[in-house]
């Protein structure tokens, strides 16, 4: 993955946090399944802004399945930019 794929992940992963933080309380997102998705996320923007090769097993593929058995809500346009983001992180996972 080059230098400008690396920044566009990065800032999908960005929009998806930024999203869920404005769509739940603080309180939701520290509890449960949302906490799950969440917190990987986070975890994989790290990742990708750090480099870190030996941290390449957190997935966040998942995540949209994951969110939708949790909370069945097909139409909530979070879930395009997840599975958007869950694509490119794959790409990338497969690339090292």
């Amino acid at each position: 993955m080059n230098e400008e794929e690396r920044k566009y992940i990065l800032e999908g992963i960005v929009e998806v946090i930024k999203d869920m933080e404005a769509r739940y309380p603080a309180i939701q997102l520290e509890n449960g399944m949302l906490n799950l998705i969440y917190n990987r996320y986070k975890l994989a923007y790290k990742i990708i802004e750090e480099k870190k090769v030996e941290d390449k097993i957190i997935y966040i593929n998942g995540g949209v399945r994951a969110y939708l058995d949790a909370y069945s809500d097909w139409d909530n346009p979070l879930l395009v930019k997840m599975g958007h983001v869950e694509d490119m992180y794959r790409k990338y996972i497969m690339s090292k």
